[in-house]
């Protein structure tokens, strides 16, 4: 058989990709300031389906690809560029924060063009039982190299000086200056809930899916030494998670496992449940001790609002409704929930084709909840608040929510054709052994906290999990082995 020249760079090309995964917003891609979200991993993604075209076009190669998924991710592209276009054509072109509609639209089709990009390139090099290996195998490593760095971080902001100058330097090559270490670690992304986000898409779903079944991989029985090796893996999982200090990825984390543990009790896998249980204890005891350090998981934002509720919460004035503003304050959410309120007031008004991809934050001021004048939220300074409203600043009233986003943006007949989509990539056909079964529950609910997170569709941790569910429910016969309970 004759050798083929192309494979072993596309191999290192992939595996390239896979490492860059961590780098979320390098300095490297000269978007402007305006744009944080620039994935290192594009990099490669377009030299691989550069050659991808050489093989189809010069070579006459077509891919060896399942035709599952592409059909409703064309559908929904096609709705969306049809339906955009006609509604920022009705509209006035007016600029708001130095963009008109249509420039927000085509902006956002960018975005979207990279999203589809990743998942392109990962259905076309994840396609066996060995690929998926691989894939995880490569994303733990890039992963893990991003946790060590954040360890790293962590430990320059509790000595301060030259170190944390000097930890943040090298910081500012890797990824877009957001705010600086100041007391939670970012690792290789551009801010520290983006490391959590992507610890508990991209590392979770495999190690709770490797407990549950006692599997290495779909089809690959336990191998020796497998015991010890999930315990590294999850604690080099919560490490990143402490270090981050993302109080909504330990809130995820705690919900996965709690899950994991009534997951693995009903179905007798007693061995599992005790695992989860005795990580969820290594968990609280290392947040207990970096409390101490004041960073990470330890700083003030994560631990203050867990001694607000703890000690402070008046149970008696929640008729008052005192409570839940005491505690919207203590998490500092009221951004966030205004930008919610906000995007769903719009889709309840354009509730079947949305106001077009990239316009949501135009909105905002229109459907801002009253709540949010009589608060500080507009005094807090440009991240959060008075920025949103600003026609010349660059700060955006987002959804911060990718249901929200796709209802206000593409409406229900948008929002219903990314869910068809996203649940036959996740859910095709009876899974082939427990892994598979378990891996694509724990993705599935992974990818569903993390849409409750963020909006973007540039994040290759969308994309992947989606290929690699995609793949193992398309393996042959060989893999098609009983699913153990």
């Amino acid at each position: 058989m004759t050798p083929d020249p192309i494979a072993p760079i596309e191999r290192r090309l992939w595996q390239a990709l896979l490492l860059c995964v961590p780098v979320s917003a390098t300095p490297l891609l000269p978007f402007g300031n305006g744009t944080l979200a620039r994935p290192l991993a594009i990099v490669p993604a377009a030299l691989l389906l550069i050659l991808a075209a050489y093989r189809l076009l010069v070579l006459g190669q077509r891919p060896r690809l399942a035709a599952d998924g592409f059909a409703a991710l064309g559908l929904f592209t096609l709705y969306i560029i049809v339906s955009g276009l006609g509604v920022v054509m009705v509209q006035p072109p007016d600029a708001f924060k130095g963009q008109t509609p249509l420039d927000s639209f085509i902006r956002a089709l960018l975005t979207w063009g990279v999203g589809v990009a990743f998942y392109v390139t990962a259905r076309l090099h994840i396609r066996t039982a060995a690929d998926i290996q691989m894939t995880l195998r490569y994303l733990f490593i890039g992963m893990a190299a991003s946790i060590a760095f954040a360890g790293v971080q962590v430990v320059a902001m509790a000595e301060h000086g030259e170190l944390l100058r000097v930890v943040q330097a090298i910081t500012d090559l890797i990824a877009v200056r957001y705010d600086g270490l100041v007391s939670r670690a970012q690792g290789m992304t551009f801010e520290p809930s983006w490391l959590a986000t992507q610890i508990i898409v991209l590392l979770i779903p495999a190690l709770i899916a490797r407990a549950m079944a006692r599997q290495e991989g779909v089809g690959l029985p336990a191998l020796p030494g497998h015991a010890p090796r999930l315990g590294a893996g999850f604690a080099v999982a919560i490490g990143g998670l402490l270090f981050s200090g993302s109080r909504f990825g330990l809130a995820c984390i705690v919900a996965m496992l709690g899950l994991s543990v009534f997951l693995a009790a009903l179905r007798g896998r007693i061995l599992a449940a005790v695992t989860f249980l005795g990580v969820l204890a290594a968990g609280g005891g290392a947040l207990a001790a970096m409390s101490g350090l004041g960073t990470g998981a330890g700083a003030s934002y994560v631990m203050g609002p867990v001694a607000y509720l703890t000690q402070s919460a008046d149970l008696n004035s929640i008729a008052g409704g005192d409570l839940a503003t005491g505690i919207t304050d203590a998490l500092a959410l009221a951004g966030r929930f205004a930008a919610a309120e906000a995007s769903a007031l719009t889709w309840l008004d354009h509730p079947v084709l949305g106001v077009s991809l990239g316009n949501n934050y135009r909105y905002f001021g229109e459907y801002a909840p009253d709540w949010a004048f009589s608060t500080q939220l507009f005094t807090q300074g440009a991240k959060e608040g008075i920025g949103w409203l600003d026609p010349n600043s660059p700060e955006k009233g987002n959804a911060k929510n990718l249901f929200l986003r796709l209802l206000s943006e593409t409406g229900v007949v948008g929002f219903v054709l990314f869910v068809i989509f996203f649940w036959r990539q996740l859910f095709r056909g009876p899974p082939h052994d427990a892994f598979h079964g378990y891996f694509r529950l724990a993705s599935a609910a992974a990818l569903g906290f993390s849409f409750l997170n963020q909006d973007t569709f540039v994040d290759a941790g969308l994309w992947i999990p989606l290929a690699i569910c995609c793949a193992m429910n398309h393996l042959g016969p060989q893999h098609s082995a009983p699913v153990r309970e």
